[in-house]
């Protein structure tokens, strides 16, 4: 995966979960913390494995900032209040 494969993802996953201003500001948030430690001599493989799954991440995204509710394939739900 590369790193814009990644923030792709994080994109489409957070679309309609949480506000579009709060889904900017994330992923600004990655592609700076990437770009970052890339520039400390990380490759960019290695920081986006320890980055993980680009949907877990927004699935914690939206927990911790209070996006809508909404519901998994397998029934699991997240979000909302």
């Amino acid at each position: 995966m590369t790193k814009q494969e990644f923030l792709d993802g994080l994109r489409r996953t957070l679309h309609g979960k949480i506000s579009p201003g709060q889904v900017v500001e994330n992923l600004q948030f990655y592609e700076d913390y990437i770009n970052t430690e890339i520039r400390k001599g990380a490759s960019e493989s290695e920081v986006l494995a320890g980055l993980g799954d680009p949907r877990l991440l927004a699935r914690t995204i939206v927990e911790t900032q209070g996006g809508q509710s909404a519901e998994y394939a397998d029934g699991s739900r997240y979000g909302g209040q």
